[in-house]
């Protein structure tokens, strides 16, 4: 049985259980800042940790509200390649949605 999430990828790229494709090239992966856990954006988070281009995964832990990029304010802390962990801007992330179902609202405790 095929377990569907609602946001396979429709690239035609291999569909990892758990994670999200970046769909455009130069996507930042960011963190720093005394905010950038409170609303994360560009200028929350101004350290850029990773550059993602499309096709790369990335595994969300968490989501919350933050800068609105395109037409979506959610920002997806996940798990990145080379074991970086930092934000992205859901707008970037293969889903046809702006709130990335079955993934929680970030705490404290997911960003320690």
């Amino acid at each position: 049985m095929l377990l569907v999430s609602g946001c396979e990828p429709t690239d035609g790229s291999e569909y990892i259980p758990g994670s999200y494709s970046v769909r455009e090239s130069g996507v930042s992966l960011r963190d720093g800042g005394s905010a950038c856990g409170d609303e994360p954006g560009t200028g929350n988070c101004p350290d850029v940790l990773l550059g993602l281009e499309p096709g790369n995964k990335v595994y969300p832990l968490c989501q919350r509200r933050g800068q609105q990029v395109g037409e979506n304010s959610w920002w997806v802390y996940v798990d990145a390649p080379g074991g970086s962990r930092g934000w992205v801007a859901s707008w970037f992330l293969t889903c046809p949605t702006n709130r990335l179902p079955g993934i929680d609202d970030c705490t404290a405790d997911h960003l320690t």
